[in-house]
């Protein structure tokens, strides 16, 4: 098989990988349970995660401390806490369609900022695609009343948190490989919360199942995938890309939960869907970054 030929498989793998990811983060919502504090949720998310990846890298003899990019990621693992502190924050002080619409301005802030920043070509085919998401999620969600104050602030801290998680951590992706920058990202940020971790085992015991799903498999398992996928793909076609998040959610509320979207969200829907499907073509052509055999 040619050079090129494995590249476009990369890269097809990528984009699969990663629209699966976002399909299942969108059912976050449906196992989070009110009752328990955020602050409680992202540490034992991000702790959770952490064992996950440390005892899987510690059995495959991958467990090392990256020689490079050591404050990068102490940054990214910092950055990453405080996005999900704030983004919860929000869903607290708001409604989730306020805060979804403007935590996603990060992806698109992060597309715009890519070819400065990181040296990125543009192409009109993902920034048209990136247009197409946000105007269908915006259909899905639809943000209206019940926007407040605090509820914005913090949901536009996260979204410029967001963004600048991706741009940190694409060339981190790139020299690392995916399961190092997810593991070590997740050993910090665990770090920083480590108090709020203390303080949900000993009041929220009864969210272990929760804690368990949202921290082994939607945190460091997905860590792994996203990091993988984002070191191969442009920053504009990662960001497309994960609009499927809000767009499946709606979709796994009227399965499980009976909500009936109108005709005007689903319509939102298809559009994202088209739109991840414009960005995966736009990949066509692109080199592969970092070295092929880092995971």
């Amino acid at each position: 098989m040619s050079d090129q030929s494995v590249q476009r498989t990369t890269r097809a793998v990528s984009v699969a990988s990663l629209a699966l990811l976002a399909v299942a983060w969108g059912a976050i919502p449906l196992i989070v349970r009110a009752d328990i504090p955020s602050t409680h949720l992202v540490a034992m998310r991000v702790t959770l995660g952490a064992v996950v990846l440390l005892t899987y890298s510690a059995v495959t003899s991958q467990i090392s401390l990256p020689g490079v990019g050591r404050t990068r990621l102490v940054v990214l693992g910092l950055v990453l806490a405080a996005h999900w502190l704030s983004f919860f924050l929000s869903l607290n002080l708001t409604t989730v369609a306020v805060s979804l619409a403007l935590v996603y301005v990060g992806p698109v802030l992060a597309a715009v900022l890519a070819g400065p920043v990181l040296g990125e070509p543009g192409r009109w085919q993902a920034f048209a695609a990136l247009g197409v998401a946000v105007v269908g999620t915006l259909f899905v969600i639809r943000p209206g009343a019940g926007a407040t104050a605090g509820g914005v602030v913090a949901a536009l801290v996260s979204g410029a948190l967001l963004a600048m998680i991706m741009l940190l951590g694409k060339p981190l992706a790139a020299d690392l490989g995916g399961l190092a920058v997810a593991t070590w990202e997740l050993v910090v940020a665990s770090m920083v919360l480590a108090p709020f971790t203390v303080q949900a085992v000993r009041s929220s015991s009864s969210a272990w199942p929760q804690f368990a799903l949202l921290g082994a498999l939607f945190t460091g398992v997905a860590g792994v995938v996203y990091w993988s996928s984002m070191r191969t793909l442009p920053v504009a076609v990662v960001s497309v890309v994960m609009y499927l998040e809000p767009a499946s959610a709606v979709v796994w509320a009227a399965i499980f939960l009976g909500e009936q979207p109108d005709p005007l969200a689903w319509l939102g829907v298809a559009l994202v869907v088209a739109a991840g499907s414009i960005a995966s073509r736009s990949t066509a052509g692109q080199t592969v970054v970092g070295n092929p055999e880092v995971l």
